[in-house]
C-alpha cells in the first residue's frame, strides 16, 4: 500500500473519517486492485487504532470495494466486465427512476444544486482535469438522486455509485471524449427535470446508462 500522508484526526466519527479516506484511495486508484490491505500499515500511517481500521474495511466489504479471502487477508477487489455488467443491471433500472421522481418533486433549491454541478462540470471539462470532472459527474448524479426524495434510493443508488467509479476510473481517463458526450446528455436530462417531464427525464437517463455501458465494453474489448 503507497505511503499515506494524510493523518485522520481523532474524533467521535474516526469510523467514518476512516472509511471515507480509504474509500477515496480505492476509488482514485491510489490504492491497487487486488492490492492487500494491512491493518496494521494503515494504523502506523493514520496514527489510530486498529478498531475503527476494522470497522471501515467490513464497511468496504459490504459496499464490494474489498474483498476478504480465504486466508483472512483482505484486498482491492479485481472487477471483470461481469462485474460491470452486474452493476449496470442495478443502475439502468434505479437511477432512471429516481429521475422520473426527482422530475416531479424537486424544489426550486434542488434545481438549482443539480444546475450548479452541471456548469460546474462544464467548466471543469475545459480544463481536462479529469479527477474534478469525476466528482462533478458524480455530484450531479447524486443531486439528481437525492431530488426523488426517496430514502431507499438515496442509499442504495449512492452505494452503487461509489463501485461503478471504482470499475471505471481508468475509462474515463481513457477517453475523454466522452466526458463531452456525457455533458450532452446531462443536459437533456436536466431540462427534463426543468420541465418536470417526468416520463422523459426516466427515459434519457436510461438512455445515457446505457450509453455508458455501451462504450465501456466497447473500450474493455480493445484492452
Amino acid at each position: 500500500m503507497i505511503r499515506i500522508v494524510q493523518v485522520v484526526k481523532k474524533r467521535a466519527t474516526l469510523k467514518t473519517q476512516v472509511y471515507n479516506f480509504l474509500r477515496e484511495q480505492i476509488i482514485m486508484g491510489a490504492v491497487k486492485p487486488g492490492e492487500r490491505l494491512i491493518e496494521g500499515k494503515i494504523s502506523e500511517e493514520l496514527e489510530v487504532s486498529r478498531s475503527p481500521i476494522r470497522e471501515a474495511i467490513s464497511m468496504l466489504v459490504k459496499d464490494g470495494l474489498l474483498l476478504v479471502n480465504i486466508s483472512g487477508g483482505v484486498t482491492v477487489v479485481q472487477p471483470t466486465i461481469k462485474d460491470f455488467q452486474h452493476l449496470y443491471e442495478c443502475r439502468v433500472e434505479m437511477e432512471p427512476l429516481a429521475s422520473y421522481y426527482a422530475a416531479q418533486r424537486r424544489s426550486q433549491e434542488q434545481l438549482e444544486t443539480i444546475q450548479a454541478y452541471l456548469l460546474q462540470m462544464g467548466k471543469i471539462t475545459e480544463t481536462n482535469n479529469l479527477k474534478k470532472v469525476h466528482d462533478a459527474n458524480v455530484n450531479f448524479h447524486e443531486a439528481i438522486v437525492g431530488a426523488s426524495v426517496n430514502p431507499f434510493l438515496v442509499s442504495m443508488i449512492a452505494q452503487l455509485h461509489g463501485v461503478n467509479s471504482f470499475y471505471r476510473k481508468s475509462f474515463l481517463e481513457e477517453k475523454p471524449l466522452h466526458v463531452e458526450k456525457a455533458m450532452h446528455e446531462h443536459q437533456r436530462i436536466f431540462q427534463a427535470i426543468v420541465d418536470q417531464d417526468a416520463d422523459e427525464a426516466k427515459l434519457l437517463m436510461k438512455e445515457h446508462i446505457e450509453n455508458d455501458y455501451i462504450l465501456f465494453v466497447r473500450f474493455s474489448n480493445q484492452l
